[in-house]
């Protein structure tokens, strides 16, 4: 086989790796910032009621 296909096989593989990982990232990011987003929310319902 060409080196030069090796080489165009490795660089497709490796770009559509790097593009899931930042998709999978992207995605825990969006998470994350939910979670604390109702964190604070409740945080704030809490202070509200007391007394």
């Amino acid at each position: 086989m060409n080196w030069l296909a090796i080489v165009l096989i490795v660089f497709v593989a490796f770009s559509w790796l790097m593009v899931f990982a930042l998709c999978r990232a992207a995605r825990l990011g969006d998470e994350m910032s939910a979670r604390l987003a109702d964190e604070r929310r409740a945080a704030q319902q809490r202070e509200e009621e007391r007394p």
